[in-house]
């Protein structure tokens, strides 16, 4: 509806009119309806569609209905009567020529008070017929387009509306009770006749429409405009409506809404959408609102869900705007609302859009995915996935071959599709089968079925039954699926898992509650910005509570700190808070989380350091209505303080649940921080999830509570890299903890590839009777790691130290004695081949000792760079005395084998000395290389080997293993030697001397290997719960072990005793012969 002023007005209408009317005749490529959009006209007689081109002639009839003022109705009559026709228009921006032959008024119409008095006249304008009628008698949608005129036979059929027509719908609540007004005609009448009194002078008015009156009475109706209208001029109409209303109905003068449709375009591109391509909306009106909601409602959603902010912007000056833009996947297929808002939202103009987009399946499901065979079978397996509506096709074929693959039986149960197939499995070799699945604009995505063919040389767990499934046989390191479904109500599959060793693992039941399942769904929806984070998180939340008292499994445990996990990131993104209730509901979920997970579960840190993430994030998003705060739930307890400025005595909280934890920040530090701002500080205290985070090392545990502590100012997270001096105390959480190795650390998320892990970097610890003193120069989570104590066993130190003095002392004397009489013993090739051997062993032991012995000092246990050197040399010379006793079996195997030939001492000192020294110097070399980075080369406590293995295998093992072989293997060439040297051809074939020589390495052979390898066999044992028998007799054979070189090859050896007593005797007698000569010269030069 336009109004006019003025003549000139007047003729623009004309002009108008005569665009609107005649336009279809056209053919050009003028939208119609950028202007003058056709509502409710039929078509001429003339059909448009009959031109084919410029100079075809083409003749109608068009009417058009132009409403205005009544005091301008004669100017424009008269203008009309003066025009001189025919008149020629050219359609702008085409070579349309336009003729106007006739242009005559058929139609006055005059409204007062919702009531019309209506004249139709014919070419001559004479009057045909007179009429009048009421607005609740006929319908605002009438072919003449205005108040009154349905169903009057002279109106012509084929009317154009000049204008878009713009439909609002008003709504606004009665205080009256309902009752009184509901079935009251007459109040509707009235109601009605106020509102069209109150619109009547708004430009494009035409009526009101429809109203009626529903429950807690609230009244809705129709308002129906021609053309464009300012959002502010309307809203003034609304107000003059609800004041002239509340005259005489007392209303809600708040509850007065507004929503049109019709004013606002809205265009979604492109017309066809891309799974996880850019889908842009756009929403534009030419009027200056302000703000912008965007809205979707999916095909199987019940109402609207509000979408994000971050996925869209608004500009409002002049003209308003907002582009929507999102990555296209199934939750955001459906019809999408774009909603301007004026007056605080009271009033909104909508438009709606559908997205077309060709969605891919988010998730396949392959049963079995996994599956293994000893010989040709038909399998039976199956693609599934979320039935989404779209088609799709699907093939299963092997990659390079699509051969013994039968045809698809599709099958849909409960929303999931499936596609059947039989595999005819011929292939000798492991092959992978890809399900594919392709859309309609060919994209695809895939999931792989494994088919393993079993062998006999490969380890395998064999079929059982177990737990109430059947399992069959599966190759080692692969899952193997139950054919058993999981209970009513659940979804998932029941696994197994069969080890690297061929052993079966025990029963998974991965089967989650599909109530669960759905929350998980809504909860992603939330992070992605689909719907009100402050509004259903909450919701969300109750139905979690609801649901775990029903938790039986480990699935619905970790589908809960998924969903956890999942509302804490919506609450990140869309900068939510949220009160005390919804707190706690979040932290009892939570507290529920971690008993369950550290049950079913034990040390798994992922799933742990997810949910302690998660609780300490939405900490952040927590607003009490109290400065001082407190909530407690069985497993977790925050409290936390609200400050405007910083208190003079800084931030102090502490936690008395059976062990004692406090944390406090000095006024300083805060100072330094906050910068005058309010702030935020929550401590967070969690009773058991120390239970299921692991520490980074075997030697030592978690011995304290966990604590948490966050700091928001302004409403902007501090974070672990801002600089701010946090001081704790955490009291010992078991007595068998070690204060002297105590450890302050926090809990780093990104360590180990996220699955986080404890690092002390920028953490002090300083140790008293009753607890750690804990300084760090950042907030996350914080705990104290420390080894056991040692077992305190009386007098086991200073026998240690005695004992290893005292063999290292035997062993200076028997190299000694060995360098003494060389020259006098070594006679033959024999002889000089086991003195080499025996000196060489003892100077390597001599050395371990040694490193074992300073390895043991408290200086160097502390120090991690001494404590490692001492064990790699312990580690080398402790191997090196094995190999050297190894060179002697072996030079006695040769000896005895090879009878008439003899052994060059170059060949034998170059074999016995990379035996010696080189073969261990490579175990050290591959062992510290592997280990040393690892952190799993030497224990905590001790400067030794570290018995935590590290992919099945510990430092330890590096030294035990050859060590054993060695033992072994001269065990077995010591019987073999004995056999052969008691028949009598072996014993005539040797001399006299080289028998006892035999005999002699036999005997140390003999004692040594038994000794050393007992000594360690003993050492392997020492496990904590160890008898203390087992450590007297480590520590005393250990210190034995000098004193048995020094007796076996010294002190018993007759030539050796002799050429040493020889040598004795000749020093001193030479030492007396010097001294009888020194006094004769002496005496001499006195006389």
């Amino acid at each position: 509806m336009y109004q006019a002023n003025n003549k000139t007005m007047a003729r623009m209408f004309i002009v108008i009119a005569a665009y609107c009317l005649l336009m279809p005749l056209s053919q050009s490529n003028f939208e119609e309806n950028q202007y003058c959009p056709a509502q409710g006209s039929s078509p001429s007689i003339y059909s448009p569609m009959s031109a084919t081109n410029d100079n075809q002639h083409v003749e109608g009839t068009f009417y058009a209905d132009l409403n205005l003022e009544k005091t301008l109705f004669k100017t424009v009559t008269a203008f009309l009567e003066r025009i001189v026709l025919p008149t020629f228009v050219v359609v702008p921006g085409t070579n349309t020529t336009i003729t106007i032959s006739n242009l005559n008024v058929v139609k006055e119409c005059n409204y007062f008070d919702n009531n019309a008095t209506c004249i139709c006249f014919d070419e001559d304008r004479q009057e045909k017929m007179t009429y009048s009628a009421q607005s609740s008698e006929t319908s605002c949608e009438s072919n003449c387009s205005h108040h009154y005129m349905n169903g009057i036979g002279s109106c012509p059929e084929n009317i154009k509306t000049l204008t878009k027509k713009v439909k609002a719908t008003g709504s606004f609540k009665l205080n009256a009770s309902s009752d009184e007004v509901m079935n009251s005609n007459e109040h509707k009448t009235n109601l009605t006749r106020m509102l069209a009194s109150s619109y009547s002078n708004l430009p494009g008015f035409r009526c009101v429409d429809g109203l009626q009156i529903g429950n807690g009475s609230t009244v809705e109706y129709d308002l129906i405009i021609n053309g464009d209208i300012k959002s502010n001029i309307l809203w003034r109409h609304v107000q003059d409506a609800a004041n002239l209303i509340n005259y005489s109905f007392k209303v809600d003068l708040q509850s007065f809404k507004m929503k049109l449709s019709g004013l606002v375009m809205i265009t979604v591109y492109p017309e066809t959408i891309y799974y996880q391509k850019p889908l842009r909306i756009n929403c534009t009106i030419n009027d200056k609102v302000e703000s912008v909601n965007w809205f979707i409602k999916g095909p199987k959603d019940k109402e609207k869900a509000i979408i994000s902010s971050r996925h869209y912007n608004f500009v409002n000056d002049p003209i308003s705007t907002s582009n929507l833009a999102i990555s296209a996947t199934s939750m955001w297929k459906g019809r999408y609302y774009c909603y301007f808002n004026f007056a605080n939202g009271s009033m909104i103009h909508e438009a709606t859009g559908d997205s077309n987009i060709v969605l891919l399946p988010e998730e396949i499901t392959t049963i079995p995915s996994q599956y293994s065979i000893a010989r040709n079978k038909t399998i039976p397996v199956k693609c599934c996935i979320k039935d989404d509506g779209e088609n799709y096709t699907v093939t299963l074929e092997a990659r390079g071959s699509s051969d013994g693959v039968s045809y698809e039986v599709v099958q849909t149960v409960n929303d999931t599709k499936c596609w059947k197939y039989m595999i005819n499995y011929k292939f000798a070799n492991s092959t992978v089968y890809r399900c594919t699945f392709t859309n309609m604009v060919n994209q695809s995505t895939s999931a792989n079925i494994t088919i393993s063919v079993l062998k006999e040389s490969e380890a395998s767990c064999k079929n059982e039954s177990s737990e109430d499934y059947r399992w069959q046989t599966t190759t080692a390191g692969q899952y193997a699926e139950s054919n058993d479904t999981c209970a009513e109500g659940r979804v998932g599959k029941i696994i197994r898992f069969c080890k690297e060793d061929g052993q079966w693992d025990k029963v998974f039941i991965n089967c989650t509650d599909k109530a669960l399942i759905k929350l998980l769904n809504l909860a992603q929806e939330l992070s992605n910005g689909r719907d009100s984070t402050c509004h259903k998180l909450p919701e969300i939340l109750q139905n979690v509570t609801d649901l775990i008292d029903h938790q039986k499994n480990l699935a619905d445990t970790l589908a809960v700190i998924k969903i956890l996990d999942t509302l804490t990131l919506a609450t990140e993104r869309s900068n939510s808070t949220f009160n005390d209730s919804v707190m706690a509901d979040f932290l009892s979920i939570a507290s529920n989380a971690t008993q369950d997970e550290q049950q079913n579960r034990g040390n798994n840190n992922i799933y742990s350091s997810t949910l302690m993430r998660s609780v300490e994030k939405f900490t952040e998003a927590f607003q009490s209505h109290e400065e001082n705060y407190v909530l407690d739930v069985p497993n977790i307890k925050l409290k936390g303080q609200m400050f405007n400025t910083v208190p003079s005595k800084g931030y102090h909280e502490s936690f008395s649940e059976n062990y004692t934890s406090t944390v406090e920040i000095e006024s300083k530090s805060l100072k330094e921080r906050v910068n005058n701002n309010s702030f935020k500080i929550s401590s967070i205290l969690y009773l058991n999830i120390d239970e299921s985070l692991s520490s980074n090392s075997d030697d030592q545990f978690i011995n304290s509570l966990v604590q948490s502590t966050t700091l928001k100012v302004n409403n902007i997270t501090d974070r672990k890299n801002s600089k701010i001096t946090v001081k704790m105390f955490f009291s010992p959480k078991l007595e068998k903890g070690n204060l002297k190795t105590a450890n302050c650390v926090f809990w780093d998320y990104e360590l180990f590839h996220g699955k986080g892990g404890w690092s002390n970097e920028g953490c002090e610890t300083h140790v008293t009777e009753k607890g750690t003193n804990c300084t760090c120069t950042h907030l996350t989570s914080f705990a104290v790691l420390m080894a056991e104590k040692e077992r305190f066993i009386p007098y086991l130190d200073e026998i240690t130290y005695a004992g290893l003095s005292f063999s290292i002392a035997s062993l200076i004397c028997f190299i000694t004695v060995e360098v003494v009489v060389w020259n006098t013993v070594v006679k033959s090739n024999v002889t000089r081949f086991r003195h080499t051997t025996l000196i060489n062993t003892a100077i390597a032991l001599l050395f371990a000792q040694s490193f074992f012995l300073v390895g043991s000092i408290q200086f160097v246990k502390d120090n991690e760079t001494l404590c490692t050197i001492a064990t790699i040399f312990s580690h080398f010379f402790f191997l090196s005395v094995f190999f050297w006793t190894l060179a002697q079996s072996l030079t006695l195997l040769y000896r005895l084998i090879f009878v008439f030939h003899q052994m060059s001492k170059l060949a034998f000192m170059s074999i016995s000395f990379i035996l010696g020294y080189v073969c261990p110097l490579i175990i050290v070399i591959a062992s510290t290389t592997n280990f040393i980075s690892k952190g799993k080369y030497k224990s905590e406590s001790h400067c030794w080997l570290n018995v935590s293995p590290f992919r099945n295998i510990t430092a330890f093992h590096t030294f035990i293993i050859p060590a054993g072989c060695i033992i072994g293997i001269n065990m077995f060439i010591l019987t073999a030697v004995i056999v052969k040297i008691m028949r009598p051809a072996v014993s005539e074939g040797k001399n006299r001397e080289d028998k006892r020589t035999i005999k002699k390495i036999i005997k140390a052979v003999l004692i040594l290997s038994p000794t050393f390898g007992l000594t360690w066999v003993i050492g392997f044992l020492l496990t904590e719960d160890a008898h203390e028998f087992f450590y007297y007799a480590f520590v005393i054979l250990n210190s034995l072990q000098g004193l048995f070189i020094l007796l076996t090859s010294s002190f018993t050896e007759t030539k050796v005793r002799v050429a040493f007593t020889k040598y004795f005797k000749s020093m001193t007698f030479q030492s007396t012969s010097e001294n009888v000569s020194s006094k004769t010269i002496s005496h001499s030069i006195k006389n």
